[in-house]
């Protein structure tokens, strides 16, 4: 991805914070969430406590207003924006180090998420991709991911012949197809009309998601077989961020952090509302048998090793973590 010359680029910047006397400062934060999911309440309460604290006014654009996720993250490598939520998976085609927080069944249970994600190695993770044009401030809760189709998928073997729809990623590919399925890229925005017109069979997300994006009126059969717990990523453009003074950094960078657990609030809170109106609309939620997908998906770890040499010792590391 090409990152602009230091001319244009301060010239972003120039344009993005203002420099008119008595003007306030503005960043765009922008993410492709519908208003009503979760996610957004909690940018919301990022943008507002960055106004607050820091005063720099920070407007929030929801549901692609200004693009998907990919352009989002290009944006922001550019300077176009200073921050997007994009969800770790499609960041591994910027700064290889996100490669490991797609693979499937990585960790043993909820408490060593938080412990990794929320540890040293996550904020190593989130340091890496300054190169890259950006910066990770904070890693925010997404559940799990599941399966959602017109059939149970309760074991690797209900999802041969299927085409289900998957995050722009290799190994969520990888993960798809060692299950048996065949993995359809699509951006998030096309998957409504690409579930009903039967361009995809189903596709694998979190319940926020499936409700929220109103995804349960053409598939009403949810298989929790929690494949992967991929975290969204709050990310800001290194260039704005460089040109912000050390006072604005420390205080976005706590505000961030605070976000985690007003996140995991909102998550929770949400889920448990979406849980009680998909009853209403007669979803069939089914438990698959988690043990047969664990041992389907070992290819996609033996590839990860093959080609991803050098990140096998953070993978040991994650692996190796008490919890």
């Amino acid at each position: 991805m090409k990152i602009l010359p230091k001319l244009l680029l301060a010239s972003a910047i120039t344009v993005l914070l203002g420099t008119q006397t008595g003007m306030a400062q503005t960043l765009k934060l922008a993410h492709a969430l519908p208003t009503e999911h979760p996610v957004h309440a909690s940018l919301t309460w990022f943008a507002n406590q960055v106004r607050k604290q820091a005063k720099i006014r920070v407007k929030v654009y929801p549901n692609g207003t200004l693009g998907n996720e990919t352009s989002l993250l290009q944006m922001v490598q550019n300077g176009t924006i200073a921050f997007t939520k994009v969800s770790a998976a499609p960041l591994t085609a910027f700064a290889p180090d996100y490669k490991v927080l797609s693979l499937p069944y990585l960790y043993k249970n909820r408490e060593q998420y938080d412990q990794i994600l929320q540890g040293k190695i996550g904020d190593q993770i989130l340091a890496s991709s300054h190169a890259s044009g950006f910066i990770g401030l904070a890693f925010l809760d997404a559940g799990s991911r599941n399966f959602y189709t017109d059939k149970p998928i309760v074991e690797p073997s209900d999802l041969n012949g299927l085409k289900i729809r998957v995050q722009n990623s290799a190994i969520s590919i990888d993960t798809i197809k060692a299950l048996g399925a065949t993995a359809v890229p699509l951006p998030y925005g096309e998957l409504y009309s690409a579930l009903q017109q039967g361009v995809v069979d189903g596709a694998e997300n979190n319940i926020p998601s499936y409700f929220s994006s109103r995804h349960y009126e053409v598939k009403k059969v949810f298989s929790y077989d929690h494949h992967t717990m991929i975290p969204d990523v709050l990310v800001v453009s290194a260039s704005v961020w460089d040109g912000l003074t050390p006072k604005q950094q420390q205080i976005i960078r706590k505000v961030a952090k605070e976000t985690v657990a007003v996140q995991r609030k909102n998550w929770d809170a949400y889920v448990d509302k979406a849980l009680v109106e998909l009853k209403k609309y007669h979803i069939k939620f089914v438990q698959s048998d988690i043990p047969k997908f664990q041992q389907a998906v070992q290819p996609v770890y033996a590839k990860f090793k093959k080609e991803n040499p050098d990140l096998v010792p953070l993978l040991n590391e994650i692996q190796a973590s008490e919890k």
